[in-house]
């Protein structure tokens, strides 16, 4: 599961101030938001239950169909797919064959993964950087 890597996703972190609630709701919400896809337009919050039963599902080892996920979370299954093609772009969700799982079997582990990734680019990025500097002669500082 966690070994799947997209060629290309999107990675948003938003800067949220976490809720004093204490609420397991709230937190989940909250973790949702921080991560960037909860849109304004998802009132509902939709998107975080889609994901909150692909996470339970991929807890049980129970990969879910979008068919299955629209009947567990009443919404029309073209609705659903919306939702897990935002999901898979931005790294939380992964596709096999018809079923959908999350990235990986712990909230925890999936934001270490996304973390991973975050550190690969960045590090990729300031290669880049260093070479692009070397090459106009710019001073580089380490």
């Amino acid at each position: 599961m966690g070994n799947d890597r997209h060629a290309s996703f999107k990675i948003v972190i938003r800067r949220i101030e976490r809720p004093f609630s204490g609420s397991l709701e709230k937190e989940f919400e909250w973790l949702c938001k921080s991560l960037g896809f909860f849109e304004p337009i998802d009132r509902d919050k939709t998107a975080s239950e889609i994901f909150l039963e692909v996470v339970k599902a991929t807890e049980e080892n129970r990969p879910l169909t979008s068919s299955q996920l629209a009947e567990c979370v009443e919404m029309s299954r073209g609705s659903v797919v919306n939702h897990l093609n935002n999901l898979q772009r931005s790294g939380l969700v992964v596709r096999h064959g018809r079923s959908y799982l999350a990235r990986s079997r712990s909230m925890v582990r999936t934001i270490e993964e996304i973390e991973e990734d975050i550190d690969r680019i960045f590090a990729k990025m300031k290669k880049t950087a260093k070479e692009i500097d070397e090459e106009f002669g710019l001073m580089v500082r380490e």
